[in-house]
C-alpha cells in the first residue's frame, strides 16, 4: 500500500502516482476504441511502448535511468 500512495517532487513538477497512472488508463482506453490514434496519443509526450507498459511508475523509473 504505500507504494501506491508515493508521490514526488521533480524540479518544478509534482508526480503522483495514482494521478498518473489515471491519465495513462485514459489514454490506453481511449487508443482501444478508437477515439484517439496513435499518432495524438504521442501528442502527450510519451511513446508508444511507455503507453504499451500499462505501468506509470515504469515510465518514471525508465526515465530516472
Amino acid at each position: 500500500m504505500e507504494r501506491v500512495a508515493i508521490s514526488t517532487l521533480t524540479k518544478d513538477i509534482f508526480d503522483d502516482a495514482a494521478t498518473g497512472q489515471g491519465l495513462l488508463n485514459f489514454f490506453l482506453k481511449a487508443m482501444n476504441c478508437g477515439a484517439i490514434s496513435e499518432e495524438e496519443a504521442l501528442t502527450a509526450g510519451l511513446t508508444l511502448d511507455e503507453i504499451r507498459s500499462r505501468s506509470f511508475y515504469r515510465i518514471l523509473e525508465g526515465r530516472r535511468k
